[in-house]
């Protein structure tokens, strides 16, 4: 190999390497998405002062048949992911479970949450936020909820809320 050949040679391997290392790094990375409304789980559960719980009721619809009952959803302790779920039976019993909910954010900054029922699982299907002081803390869910009743396991609509700040 003549040195002409092999100082071509070099240099096209040289040039390939630096090609494969910029390859290998990234433009730019990704902007995180903004919270518009749910996106942080302190949104849900608050980051100071007393805890609030939403209430409201869950409908369930079996055999043309409604049932009503009273829920609340309650954090257990600031900015952290475990909520306690209640819910009221037409028997005046009450039945819940403690657990931690999931955060999913949609490419709109805007939260949704899944969560263990007294019976089943939950999830938000639409939230509200408001509150003069953080637009970002929810104030209203709306979801699916599993029957609270250990005869059944339909799911149910639900409706809670709580006053905004």
């Amino acid at each position: 190999m003549s040195h002409r050949t092999r100082t071509s040679a070099l240099a096209v391997a040289a040039l390939m390497a630096l090609t494969t290392l910029s390859a290998a790094v990234p433009a730019t990375a990704k902007a995180a998405t903004p919270n518009t409304c749910g996106g942080l789980i302190s949104d849900y559960t608050g980051v100071s002062g007393a805890i609030v719980p939403f209430t409201g009721t869950l409908t369930l619809v079996i055999k043309n048949n409604t049932f009503k009952y009273p829920i609340t959803i309650t954090s257990q302790a600031l900015n952290s992911n475990i909520l306690q779920i209640n819910a009221k039976l037409q028997s005046d019993q009450e039945v819940s479970t403690t657990s931690s909910f999931t955060l999913d954010v949609d490419s709109l900054g805007r939260g949704k949450i899944f969560f263990q029922s007294p019976t089943g699982h939950g999830k938000t299907t639409s939230i509200h936020c408001g509150g003069a002081l953080l637009t970002t803390r929810v104030t209203q869910m709306t979801g699916k909820m599993t029957d609270p009743t250990i005869t059944n396991s339909a799911q149910g609509d639900f409706t809670v809320t709580r006053p905004a700040l």
